[in-house]
């Protein structure tokens, strides 16, 4: 039985194994309204076609007898607008409803050969209340009472048993066709959705990545700006305190009330010095922030290597007290041992950081496979040395990278000091 009310099922369903949405007058999954009453109006429209040609077509008392069919049909329609939605589908109750309205129509169709107009119902009723293999035994079993009255009845089948061979076979197929078509486009549409489930996951995916993308350009222009400052602070007016410092600290041969003066500049020279190189520690890159570079390496070091499984060590008995360029050696650090865990395949890598006339250097080497430079060159490899070799550049510094194919791979950048 079937009332047009919501109906969902399983989509990809096979007539062995499965289920779903299979007659394309109820395949979607909200009917209107006005077709929840498609099913009661036919046993009714049925019974006025047999009521027109009773005495003709029908002998009144066979078309009387059919009445009763007809009524109680009439009747489980009108009930099943109200209960029809509690019957489980698949369950013994929907199988026992569905094969009770069949025998019912099938009774009817033997007395009014136009109650087949009736037995339409029965592909709504598989559709909405049976599942799997019930949905083709229920669609056979509408199409064979369907030819009961296509072929007159009684009267037909001893007559043309022939015909009736024809209309059932007629009947059977076409609905196997609603079957297949149907089933057909629930399988396109459930690639519809699920297509639109993983673009809608793309689509989060790529909004979270933006995001992620936007905050770390911003911290990286945050970073680059504050590293720009301190480099400016440093170079200009930390210097230039310097620079006067050195030269009221010259000046000697000079009158007492003049010497207080000269004492009083210098005292606040030396506090404004104070308070830039404060400004030029703040400003360093944040693993900067309250280290000094040999501290930042040191956590660098020992991380990379716990979280690579790496043995890694850092030699800074060379090392400046103060490196200018800090953030910059840190950043080549950085990158040099992303790539060793990334391509390299080492072993081991040793950091080094010195110091020599007027210049930082930093060595970054490791005993994996190493590269060709110019082949990685020519495939498009590299970035990241390119971007260390700008970053250094930046500062007026020197970079170079070192390696050969089996022979590791040795980074060396070298900053002013």
């Amino acid at each position: 039985m079937s009332s047009g009310s919501d109906v969902v099922g399983a989509a990809d369903g096979d007539p062995g194994a499965g289920g779903g949405r299979r007659f394309g007058p109820c395949a979607s999954r909200t009917v209107v309204p006005p077709v929840r009453f498609v099913p009661p109006a036919l046993p009714v429209v049925s019974a006025l076609f047999g009521a027109a040609v009773s005495g003709v077509v029908i002998e009144p008392g066979a078309f009387a007898w059919s009445l009763v069919p007809t009524g109680v049909l009439f009747a489980a329609r009108l009930a099943e607008l109200r209960y029809g939605d509690r019957v489980a589908a698949g369950g013994g109750v929907a199988v026992a409803v569905v094969a009770a309205s069949l025998a019912v129509t099938l009774l009817g169709c033997v007395l009014n050969p136009f109650l087949c107009i009736a037995a339409f119902s029965g592909y709504l009723d598989a559709d909405r209340y049976l599942r799997g293999r019930q949905v083709v035994v229920a669609a056979v079993a509408t199409g064979l009472v369907t030819a009961v009255g296509q072929g007159g009845g009684i009267p037909g089948l001893s007559e043309l048993p022939w015909l009736y061979a024809a209309l059932a076979a007629v009947n059977v197929g076409i609905g196997m066709m609603m079957l297949h078509f149907a089933r057909e486009r629930e399988r396109q549409v459930a690639a519809r959705e699920r297509v639109a489930l993983e673009l809608a996951a793309v689509h989060e995916e790529n909004l979270a990545l933006h995001h992620r993308l936007l905050e770390q350009a911003r911290e990286t222009g945050v970073g680059e700006e504050r590293a720009r400052l301190s480099r400016e602070i440093h170079d200009t007016v930390a210097q230039g305190l310097i620079g006067v410092i050195s030269q009221l600290e010259a000046i000697r041969a000079v009158e007492p009330p003049a010497r207080e003066r000269i004492d009083r500049a210098e005292a606040a020279a030396r506090d404004c010095l104070v308070e830039a190189r404060r400004a030029v520690r703040a400003l360093a890159p944040r693993q900067l922030s309250g280290h000094t570079l040999v501290e930042a390496l040191g956590d660098l070091t020992r991380n990379w290597a716990r979280s690579h499984q790496i043995v890694a060590e850092l030699d800074a008995d060379e090392a400046p007290p103060f490196v200018r360029h800090g953030d910059v050696l840190l950043r080549v650090a950085q990158e040099s041992l992303a790539n060793v865990a990334r391509h390299g395949g080492a072993s081991t890598v040793r950091l080094v950081l010195g110091g020599t006339e007027g210049w930082v250097e930093l060595t970054v080497a490791d005993d994996g496979r190493g590269f060709d430079p110019a082949e990685a060159a020519a495939r498009g490899e590299g970035r990241g040395i390119g971007g260390m070799a700008d970053r250094v550049g930046g500062v007026g510094g020197r970079f170079g990278v070192q390696s050969r194919a089996g022979g590791g791979c040795r980074v060396v950048a070298a900053v002013p000091a």
